[in-house]
């Protein structure tokens, strides 16, 4: 951006007229021979003018043409940065949603692996009667099996969703106590 700043007010400037100040002062030797005019040399003859030069070009296309290019190549990276900015902020609030999402999933999958081993514990009890088989006490263990499978993939997926919302946020280093100084890194590059 700063670069795109700095193009465009140099473009702009060379739409501008051009003033120029000019200051000759010499010594010259005249004489009616080539060779005589240096032995004029010692003679007291100066030059001296000054003038002032003003030229502006009309219809300069040329530097109206790379000032427009630069304007709109400065905008465009405007908007390039303005786009990254909404594309962070999505990332950062889908994260959080998903953060969300995670930790209800770790609740709904605690409330049914309490219920998967009330049916466990009562699969056994009548099996234990004699009013089931080892058949629906296996189900009932692999039912039971499965929610508390369910129920760590939960917590293991709302970590990595934090951590993802942590990388999105740009605070993932800071909050695992890694620090780095960006004029090092940037000399590094």
């Amino acid at each position: 951006m700063k670069q795109n700043r700095l193009e465009t007010i140099f473009t702009r400037n060379g739409l501008l007229p051009k003033l120029d100040l000019f200051i000759p002062l010499g010594k010259t030797g005249y004489a009616d021979t080539f060779p005589d005019s240096f032995k004029a040399l010692d003679n007291s003859t100066y030059d001296f003018t000054a003038g002032v030069r003003l030229s502006h070009f009309l219809g300069n296309r040329a530097a109206e043409a790379r000032h427009l290019a630069t304007r709109a190549t400065r905008q465009q990276g405007k908007e390039a940065v303005r786009n990254l900015e909404e594309l962070i902020g999505l990332d950062v609030r889908l994260g959080v949603n998903e953060v969300e999402r995670a930790r209800q999933q770790i609740s709904a999958s605690k409330v049914t692996r309490e219920l998967q081993e009330k049916s466990l514990s009562a699969e056994k009890e009548r099996f234990d009667v004699g009013a089931s088989t080892a058949l629906l006490v296996a189900q009932a263990q692999r039912d039971h099996l499965a929610s508390l499978i369910a129920e760590v993939e939960a917590v293991i997926n709302y970590r990595i969703a934090l951590v993802q919302l942590y990388l999105a946020e740009g605070s993932l280093l800071e909050r695992r106590g890694i620090s780095f100084d960006v004029r090092e890194a940037a000399e590094l590059l």
